[in-house]
């Protein structure tokens, strides 16, 4: 289990440094048209305002299913619980 998350931290820091290097080879300034506003900014800080957004995004819903998991077994202990007190008395 432990050599599979250093592979995974490996995995991400190489991803990283890639997004890095692509980042700052790519200064260009490029026109963000949003709903409200419309702003320009580079490149490669656009790159990491949807990286934050994507991360952020995915944690919500990990977060969300995993406490929806633990409310699961919770109540089946729960059940469990009470169905093995019945059958003891």
């Amino acid at each position: 289990m432990k050599i599979k998350g250093v592979f995974v931290l490996f995995v991400i820091l190489i991803i990283l440094i890639f997004c890095g290097f692509v980042g700052s080879q790519n200064s260009h300034q490029v026109l963000v048209n949003y709903l409200i506003a419309e702003t320009q900014m580079r490149v490669s800080i656009l790159m990491a305002i949807n990286l934050l957004v994507g991360v952020l995004i995915t944690l919500v819903a990990l977060s969300w299913y995993v406490l929806r998991l633990k409310w699961r077994v919770r109540s089946l202990e729960r059940q469990h619980k009470k169905l093995t007190k019945d059958q003891k008395v």
